[in-house]
């Protein structure tokens, strides 16, 4: 299936063997009517530029849209390549949790359930330790507000972690709070405490979340350069 969606957009083994170096989202769209990021926007497409200065374009049907303020280059996999972390939304089903590489979409998760519900990605890091790369995001950002880390391993996104009471994103902000900041050799995600009283940093011990009290939140959170 994954070739089939890359022969749409000229691409099968040959441009799967070259990294990407940089994502974009592309093809303005009109159809998905929620609005939370500030306008009646969201996009069609993701544009990815490979290291051989190719372009690949994959264009979503038109029960999706991208629901995102970006699209996020990264090795979600640790396996020293880069990927595309973006949200991918279903018109009927609402956000998930998506992963491209050059051959399409790699992995998602499952979508929230019903149209006009979203996630937010917070980031991406060994928040635990082991040496492995784990994906943060928050569930429904205005409601159920549930921070849930997953892990990409091969085809799949794993769930591994999810609790609430954390959030990073306000209805018509353009822009998701928050980050993650390396300190003493450790990743902390940065997030809101779910009423936007106190900005946290997310650790996992294991597969328990576990947040410091950073003090007040202010703006779009504490400097992500400055350890505690």
């Amino acid at each position: 299936m994954r070739c089939a969606l890359a022969l749409m957009v000229g691409l099968c083994s040959p441009a799967a063997a070259q990294d990407i170096v940089a994502a974009r989202l592309v093809e303005p769209t009109d159809r998905y009517a929620h609005a939370v990021l500030g306008d009646a926007l969201e996009w069609a497409g993701l544009e990815l530029t490979l290291s051989d200065r190719r372009k690949l374009r994959f264009t979503l049907p038109d029960s999706l849209v991208f629901e995102d303020v970006t699209a996020r280059l990264g090795d979600f996999d640790g396996d020293g390549r880069p990927e595309v972390m973006v949200v991918e939304t279903s018109l009927t089903r609402g956000a998930s949790l998506a992963i491209y590489d050059a051959a399409g979409r790699r992995a998602a998760t499952a979508y929230v359930g019903q149209t006009n519900r979203w996630l937010a990605p917070a980031g991406w890091g060994d928040f635990n330790g082991d040496g492995r790369i784990e994906i943060a995001y928050v569930d429904r950002p205005h409601l159920a507000r549930e921070l849930v880390f997953v892990r990409l391993d091969g085809d799949n996104l794993t769930e591994i972690a999810r609790a609430p009471g954390f959030t990073n994103h306000r209805i018509g902000e353009s822009w998701i709070s928050g980050g993650v900041r390396r300190c003493n050799g450790r990743d902390a995600l940065i997030v809101a405490s779910s009423d936007w009283s106190r900005a946290l940093a997310v650790k996992l011990e294991g597969q328990r979340i576990v947040a410091q009290d950073l003090g007040p939140w202010h703006g779009a959170g504490p400097d992500l350069a400055t350890c505690p």
